[in-house]
């Protein structure tokens, strides 16, 4: 069998150091010669830059690609596919660091299992904890209720409560490590760039549901995620989650959801309000919100 090609697609933003511990991992434990790997530069500090260049010069397996301007997850991951030759796509955050080979194991699964669209891995941090790798559709149990009436609702449906010792169906994976069959990937036209972040893996694994792939957690390959390394929380970061959430809500499970959702957040926020500024801040921009994504940060950057 012709032995596959893989490309694996990096989103830098002023994470360069990060960045380069990720890739090096990678080359580390794969084969260089039936990988390709794309870093895609987000309009970060000059400096940043500079680092990145000056070390990626001497790796022969990467392209770098640098935007003028921050495109967010989605569409800068777009940009790098458009120079990807390879069978299957790895997105990969540059906050993951590889611990193991992983490659040759996912496409004898995917080889073997045609149905599969996407797969994810086992998420294990710096103390090489188990994490949260997959999640289901947030709809309005989930929402409302918590995980834990999910559940108890749906006991069918893989529960994040519960470890697996062998591969699952999953509703959608944890998007800092997404492997793709560049057939399926295409299928759905990729990511969806009027996101700018988050919740893109939850758009892009229900698209494929909606095309017959399925998507599937390998829970015995790992990887270390540096959760938030990538990306520091602030306000404005929470208010970009609520603008993705509500928008790939009511592109994907219709109005009458999208509806109950957004105004059960408006009331909890409006009842956490008093108590917080942070909360106060979320509930006026909630109040705002229409269906259109105006106020994601998005539209806020000057290039």
């Amino acid at each position: 069998m012709k032995k596959k090609h893989i490309s694996i697609i990096i989103i830098n933003y002023n994470t360069s150091s990060l960045t380069l511990n990720c890739i090096s991992s990678i080359n580390a434990f794969e084969e260089s010669k039936s990988t390709e790997i794309i870093v895609v530069d987000n309009a970060s500090k000059e400096e940043e830059v500079e680092h990145l260049i000056n070390n990626l010069k001497n790796i022969d397996n990467v392209t770098f690609i640098q935007s003028k301007i921050n495109l967010g997850f989605a569409a800068g991951n777009m940009l790098g596919f458009q120079y990807a030759k390879g069978d299957y796509y790895a997105f990969i955050n540059s906050d993951v660091l590889f611990v193991e080979a992983v490659f040759e194991s996912l496409i004898s699964f995917m080889e073997e299992n045609q149905n599969a669209g996407v797969c994810g891995l086992q998420i294990i941090n710096e103390q090489g904890k188990e994490t949260t790798s997959f999640r289901p559709f947030e709809g309005i149990r989930y929402k409302l209720f918590g995980k834990k009436f999910l559940a108890f609702t749906q006991p069918k449906k893989p529960s994040m409560l519960k470890k697996y010792n062998a591969p699952i169906v999953v509703d959608f994976i944890i998007g800092s490590f997404m492997f793709f069959r560049a057939e399926a990937f295409h299928s759905i036209g990729g990511f969806d760039p009027n996101t700018f972040l988050y919740y893109e893996e939850t758009d892009v694994c229900y698209r494929l549901l909606k095309k017959g792939y399925k998507t599937y957690f390998l829970p015995n390959l790992k990887y270390i995620h540096l959760e938030g390394k990538s990306s520091s929380f602030n306000i404005n970061l929470k208010i970009e989650h609520l603008i993705s959430y509500l928008y790939v809500t009511r592109k994907n499970f219709g109005f009458l959801k999208y509806i109950v959702i957004k105004y059960f957040l408006i009331l909890s926020y409006m009842l956490k309000a008093p108590f917080k500024k942070k909360n106060r801040s979320i509930f006026l921009k909630l109040l705002k919100m229409q269906e259109s994504l105006a106020l994601s940060m998005r539209h806020k950057q000057k290039i």
